[in-house]
């Protein structure tokens, strides 16, 4: 190969592609984003961008609201939205998890995509982290048996899985710059532990470097973290690729052991090329950096001689809608209210109940097959014989039906824009007037049911004035029913937390170190991550 070659091998194509080399016979390897679902972007992936709309093409993607994504269709294929890492981190359930992965490897293979940009497993050190949505827990040894199941499931099916982001990589602030600052047992312990675990029993056929510095090194830039630990220490032996746009210095990534740089980027190729060229770079770890691209490609060869099916989408919803039912956590059932036994009038309140919150913003956001409306769900599930009334807000003529109801159901959930990518929340309350509502119906129902949907914990000024509470966190597009066989008793609750809720966001370890200033990230708190703290 020459240099040229070289430098473009172990390089972007476009957004979501490796590059092609005809005079070698080399075709592209298909990625896309998708730790919960697949984000399959036509135009992105199908599409000849011209010069300089990549850029734009990616920014749009990380900043596109969940709420918006319908508008997306017929730019995004759809896929089924299962629950996100953080209602998934509650099953505590490895056989589930691999079975989400075995999903979602087959709905891969009926796209044709090769590499599945996920699991993430970073840990959720604060739950203002505005990806925290996509991660299982904030305790390693979870995430990191969670996650090797995920793994092991995708793989399973001839997809590779690109488990990520390594490492170090707990805020959305200032993410390109940011260093995060942490001593080295809070490092080996807290958030090097669950990556660990997860190559040593998936073997991923890829990791991916994260965005931030790690103790003044940039993570995609860092030997000691890619080399040294990882592949010396873990024995890891796949490839390294580099998260969207995270490289800095492609020489210096290169020698650290960072193999793939993404997306495509005309001058990083340019300068990788250059310092081949020159010398700069020794022939040898070029070839070992090729070398992995060609394993990857040998073992994507071998996935794509799987018999592809056309995906089922309905059964999977099924199955979303059994995972969302273990997912989710009955947090308070004073009286055994729940399930719902002998009720001849429920109240449903809140907009949430014809429009669930299913899934937070950003990269991983996917476009459901179908979803589930609760209030259509409910009423199916609890049958004709039981009045079931609605109100969108909160008004007198709500809290003059809450109290005459055999029991009350509020739908509530988070404001929405800080929970997701590029933008982490400000506050751990609820969406504007929600506290209120459920103060308000608490006063005149001794029987009101309190449905949380949330990225990650919130405040819950209200919990000992309610009977009982469902935590969602992000269930999927299947959350209607999921909800609706809790409530009923079809299903009976088994999810447990898998984060610490605090009472207030001053409770939260590391607290007065975060965000931090001036671009440095002082992991404070050391090992006392959540319920570690307490």
């Amino acid at each position: 190969m020459t240099a040229a070659e070289k430098a473009a091998f172990l390089s972007g194509n476009g957004m979501w592609k490796s590059a092609r080399l005809q005079r070698l016979g080399i075709d592209p390897v298909v990625m896309t984003d998708g730790t919960y679902g697949l984000r399959y972007d036509i135009a992105q992936i199908d599409g000849e961008l011209a010069p300089g709309e990549e850029l734009d093409a990616f920014l749009n993607t990380v900043n596109q609201r969940a709420s918006e994504i319908e508008d997306a269709a017929g730019e995004i294929k759809p896929a089924t939205c299962f629950p996100n890492g953080s209602a998934l981190g509650n099953s505590w359930d490895t056989a589930l998890m691999e079975e989400l992965g075995i999903l979602l490897g087959r709905e891969c293979r009926s796209l044709g995509v090769d590499l599945l940009l996920g699991p993430g497993i970073n840990i959720r050190r604060t739950p203002l982290a505005g990806r925290a949505y996509e991660y299982y827990s904030e305790d390693p040894f979870l995430a990191g048996k969670l996650s090797a199941s995920v793994i092991r499931g995708i793989q399973s099916q001839g997809v590779g899985a690109s488990l990520k982001h390594f490492a170090c990589y707990n805020c959305e602030n200032e993410r390109m710059t940011m260093d995060s600052i942490v001593d080295e047992r809070a490092l080996r312990e807290i958030y090097l532990k669950g990556f660990e675990i997860a190559v040593r029993e998936s073997r991923p056929w890829t990791v991916m470097s994260s965005y931030n510095l790690l103790n003044g090194v940039e993570a995609s830039q860092n030997h000691w973290l890619l080399t040294e630990v990882l592949r010396d220490e873990w024995g890891f032996d796949g490839l390294v690729v580099s998260d969207w746009n995270a490289i800095k210095d492609r020489p210096a990534s290169l020698m650290a052991g960072c193999d793939l740089d993404m997306p495509q980027s005309p001058r990083r190729i340019a300068r990788l090329e250059q310092a081949l060229e020159d010398g700069e770079i020794p022939e040898e770890a070029a070839d070992k950096a090729c070398a992995r691209m060609f394993d990857l490609l040998g073992r994507i060869e071998r996935g794509r001689a799987h018999s592809v099916e056309r995906c089922d989408h309905a059964a999977h919803h099924q199955r979303a809608r059994a995972m969302a039912a273990a997912s989710i956590v009955l947090a308070r059932n004073e009286g055994n209210l729940l399930p719902l036994r002998d009720v001849q009038s429920v109240l449903v309140v809140g907009r949430d109940a014809l429009t669930p919150v299913i899934q937070g913003s950003g990269c991983a956001t996917t476009l459901p097959t179908m979803i589930d409306a609760p209030l259509e769900e409910l009423r199916k599930s609890l049958g004709e014989k039981v009045k079931i009334s609605h109100r969108p807000d909160l008004d007198a003529d709500t809290l003059e039906c809450a109290a005459a109801a055999d029991a009350v159901i509020a739908f509530v959930s988070t404001e929405g824009l800080g929970d997701g990518e590029g933008r982490d929340r400000v506050t751990l309350g609820l969406g504007p007037g929600q506290d209120n509502m459920i103060e308000a119906l608490a006063a005149v129902s001794d029987r009101l049911v309190v449905v949380l949907s949330c990225p990650d914990a919130v405040e819950m000024p209200w919990i000992d004035k309610i009977a009982a509470l469902l935590i969602c966190f992000y269930p999927g597009q299947a959350l209607g029913g999921a909800v609706a066989d809790l409530l009923s008793g079809a299903v009976t609750p088994s999810g447990k937390l898998s984060v610490t809720f605090p009472q207030r966001l001053e409770d939260v370890p590391g607290h007065l170190s975060y965000p931090g200033e001036l671009d440095k990230y002082y992991y404070s708190e050391g090992i006392h991550v959540g319920y570690r703290g307490i």
